[in-house]
């Protein structure tokens, strides 16, 4: 059964989702230990059930708020963590990331192409996902405040910004998939992005001179300086 969960309002909640979600993650505590009873038509019998929340299905903006790591800034992959691979645009002013190739098959041809990517190759082996319980040594100890207009700590070498409240859950840290990546919702971005391009829509395209700067900079893709 999927719980579908909207949250309205003119801003998101950030770490504040974790007020919002109290009352489920309550919920969800004693159907666990508890359970209960369901009548099965077909034995014509009852019998106890303990549900449980299998994982959270999100864009990646709200996977940083359900999963504790943060999406943005120079430590945005929470796989890579400190080893995230960045490069600041000096003329688009934005960051991007890059060397994620070594997530492919260690001959995968696109590991050899330069000129295609970032102008060199990758040959690197890629990190092996953190399990719930490594997830869990690294946040069980940080201090959680909660509200827009307080000063919340932050770390610049971090990328954990606090203890979910998911963790509540007698379960969670043993779950080897917690937090899944809407792929519709990264289509339709990608899709909005080539479309706007291709047909040089304003606001929409991300063909612009900022883009043939940044691209010089890198020296690659010079035919469309």
């Amino acid at each position: 059964m999927m719980l579908s969960v909207m949250i309205s309002g003119p801003r998101q909640l950030g770490n504040d989702i974790d007020v919002y979600l109290t009352s489920l993650i309550e919920d969800l505590t004693k159907l666990w230990d508890e359970g209960v009873l369901v009548f099965d038509g077909f034995q014509n019998e009852t019998f106890q059930i303990r549900p449980m929340l299998f994982c959270t299905i999100n864009d990646f903006p709200t996977y940083g708020n359900s999963s504790d790591c943060s999406v943005k800034g120079h430590r945005a992959c929470p796989i890579c963590e400190e080893d995230t691979t960045y490069m600041p645009l000096k003329h688009g002013r934005k960051i991007v990331y890059t060397r994620h190739r070594h997530f492919l098959k260690p001959h995968h041809p696109y590991r050899r192409l330069k000129k295609t990517f970032n102008g060199s190759q990758e040959h690197e082996t890629a990190l092996i996902p953190l399990t719930g319980d490594q997830v869990f040594q690294r946040v069980q100890h940080l201090n959680t405040i909660f509200g827009k207009t307080q000063n919340k700590e932050k770390s610049k070498t971090c990328i954990w910004k606090k203890r979910l409240i998911l963790f509540d859950l007698p379960y969670w840290s043993d779950l080897d998939v917690r937090h899944c990546i809407d792929v519709m919702h990264v289509e339709k971005n990608v899709c909005d992005s080539v479309i706007g391009t291709l047909l040089n829509i304003q606001g929409k395209m991300k063909d612009g001179l900022n883009t043939r700067q940044d691209l010089a900079e890198m020296g690659i893709r010079s035919h469309f300086a």
